[in-house]
């Protein structure tokens, strides 16, 4: 069971903005991820539930396929929770080295 933090303030940041815009846009892709997000926390990184993939250095991928868009969900493992660190609605094949590098400075500020 892992804990569901946002980054920067544990409850809001990047991702929860990202979140409630979906919902507001696009809510059955909304509740796919926000579905998703509950498994990540009860069932943890074993899940078989989800797509999830490790980056290394204890950052990960969340991938979710909905109506033909790729979104993207970047999650650090830290102290017992998982936090959310950036999204994306990926577009390409490869994943923009921007958002990588994003997610992974966040995810060296949440473990300094």
């Amino acid at each position: 069971m892992l804990e569901i933090l946002y980054y920067p303030e544990s409850n809001r940041g990047p991702v929860r903005d990202h979140l409630t815009q979906l919902a507001k846009e696009r809510p059955k892709a909304f509740a796919r991820l926000a579905l998703d997000l509950e498994v990540l926390g009860a069932e943890g990184l074993r899940s078989q539930q989800i797509t999830i993939r490790p980056l290394g250095d204890k950052l990960w991928e969340l991938k979710r396929l909905y109506d033909g868009i790729q979104y993207r969900v970047f999650f650090g493992v830290w102290k017992g929770a998982a936090w959310l660190l950036h999204s994306i609605e990926k577009k390409s094949a490869k994943t923009p080295k921007d958002d990588l590098e994003l997610a992974r400075k966040r995810l060296r500020e949440v473990m300094a």
